[in-house]
């Protein structure tokens, strides 16, 4: 039988902004990608996203940490926001900063327990992120590779907001 074909729709607000009229802010970039939740989707949607950032001008020296990070949540999201439904979309949002990354990952699926993020736990600092296997870590990498987290629920969806340092 023949492998499912995957939709990773790409948004329309992936614009990179005139420097000219560049915000405060300093954004210098957003974009967003919608895929299917499930770990199939997983390694193709990512590598979208992180497609997707580079073009926008993402360092190649970032993008292990980011795609590390991305992956084990949209697992996550997979295994256990997904684990008693079917599995729905999974939306990845950029917005890219001169230093700064800011990742917002949306689906429908259950909550996070207690409506808030699980306590992370420390990341083997002697391993280099090349070398680190693809998932498998759960939450406690996350702190390791990120500066911020923010997790909000709004009506039915889960909001997760993933800051990276790029300096």
């Amino acid at each position: 039988h023949s492998m499912p074909r995957l939709n990773l729709r790409k948004g329309k607000e992936n614009a990179i902004v005139d420097t000219g009229k560049v915000s405060p802010r300093g954004l210098m970039a957003k974009g967003n990608r919608s895929f299917p939740a499930t770990s199939f989707a997983t390694r193709s949607g990512v590598g979208a996203v992180l497609r997707d950032l580079h073009n926008d001008g993402l360092e190649e020296r970032h993008h292990a940490t980011v795609e590390i990070a991305l992956t084990e949540v949209i697992n996550n999201v997979a295994e256990h926001a997904f684990a008693h439904q079917e599995p729905g979309q999974v939306q990845v949002a950029y917005d890219l900063y001169p230093g700064r990354l800011d990742l917002t990952i949306t689906d429908n699926g259950a909550a996070f327990p207690d409506l808030a993020l699980p306590e992370g736990r420390a990341l083997d600092q002697a391993i280099p992120l090349e070398d680190l296997p693809e998932g498998g870590f759960g939450w406690r990498i996350i702190p390791d590779l990120t500066i911020a987290q923010s997790y909000t629920r709004v009506g039915s969806v889960n909001h997760l907001v993933l800051r990276f340092d790029l300096s």
